[in-house]
């Protein structure tokens, strides 16, 4: 078992984005490219009209869930990105 597999948690991330056509996909890909493993999504309407929440679970190190979250907030239609402690 390597440093890497050792450093390892489950994170879970909270996106609010706009509901726009595609904007899954391209969230997708973020993951795919980096060829992380999504563990669990979740999307439903935010209590705010017209916003959704996806909640994504994943199991990284700290330093690739920031990145990632940073990378998913680049997205034109995403609001916000969150991780639980922040």
């Amino acid at each position: 078992m390597s440093k890497q597999d050792i450093d390892k948690q489950e994170y879970n991330i909270t996106v609010y984005t706009e509901n726009q056509i595609g904007l899954l996909s391209r969230i997708a890909i973020i993951f795919t490219r980096r060829k992380i493993n999504i563990d669990s999504l979740n999307t439903s309407p935010s209590r705010f009209e017209s916003i959704h929440r996806f909640n994504i679970v994943i199991t990284e190190s700290e330093e690739v869930v920031r990145k990632l979250t940073r990378q998913i907030e680049k997205q034109v239609e995403v609001l916000k990105s969150v991780l639980p402690y922040q």
